[in-house]
């Protein structure tokens, strides 16, 4: 299968430190890929790079075989395909939880400034399709019903979901998830490592995550890459991983407890 999206020599500094150091990797369409390392390993400066919050020193961005990312600014990632979620929830404070998944549809949405003026049919059609497009996705992930609700004042885990629901709503071919089962109990993320595969099967997405809980990366991810100090140290299959045995000694500790 093709890829969806290949880093090549990716390296980027910081004062000095070099936080990644000439990585390499390739997301193959409609897989699930993880990467993971140590604290301080440099992934979260991955997904910024890639995602266009950081530019790196050097190296290529390819997305969907053509695309050069390093051409498109942060707020142009949706407009190609591409939407991530924060290890910290961002959520717009005064809107409910529908409003916060809409705002996920606002580059998408048809009709030009007159017809929204005057509010002209058009307007209203698209105003009911892309309510009727939240409601749907509310459904799928199990927070119907709290839509009228303040985002901001749900729990924990289920403003992950929220804002999961809102990059479902720009119909992404490429979701990031950084740390997304971070503060949640073993019920939660056992609840989002099914989640995840379904996301990836019902919306013919391709999923990029970092994670620490190595329970779900390796139920969930058919391929992973591990770094340690901005450098690519393995990559394979989960088996691979836990069998690997430099993984085992920068980052999964003894093999008894890559297998817990």
């Amino acid at each position: 299968m093709e890829p969806i999206l290949q880093v090549e020599n990716l390296s980027i500094s910081f004062g000095g430190l070099k936080a990644i150091d000439d990585l390499s990797l390739s997301v193959e369409k409609g897989s699930i890929y993880g990467l993971i390392g140590p604290n301080g390993a440099g992934k979260t400066t991955v997904f910024n790079c890639i995602s266009r919050f950081y530019t790196a020193d050097q190296g290529k961005l390819t997305f969907q075989g053509n695309v050069n990312l390093l051409n498109y600014k942060v707020h142009q990632m949706v407009d190609i395909g591409l939407v991530r979620t924060f290890q910290n929830v961002e959520l717009f404070k005064n809107l409910t939880v529908l409003e916060n998944l809409i705002i996920g549809q606002h580059s998408m949405t048809k009709g030009g400034f007159f017809a929204q003026g005057l509010r002209l049919p058009s307007v209203k059609r698209e105003e009911k399709r892309i309510r009727d497009k939240a409601l749907e996705i509310m459904d799928f992930l199990g927070i119907r019903g709290i839509e009228h609700l303040p985002g901001a004042a749900q729990p924990y885990g289920v403003m992950k979901l929220i804002e999961l629901g809102r990059a479902l709503m720009s119909d992404p071919k490429m979701i990031i998830l950084d740390e997304p089962a971070a503060g949640m109990n073993h019920s939660e993320t056992q609840t989002l490592t099914d989640l995840i595969k379904k996301i990836r099967d019902k919306f013919e997405v391709t999923i990029l995550l970092v994670e620490h809980d190595m329970n779900l990366v390796m139920e969930v991810c058919e391929k992973i890459c591990v770094i340690n100090f901005g450098k690519k140290i393995a990559e394979g299959t989960p088996n691979e991983i836990q069998n690997h045995p430099a993984v085992q000694e920068a980052y999964l500790g003894k093999e008894d407890e890559v297998h817990a």
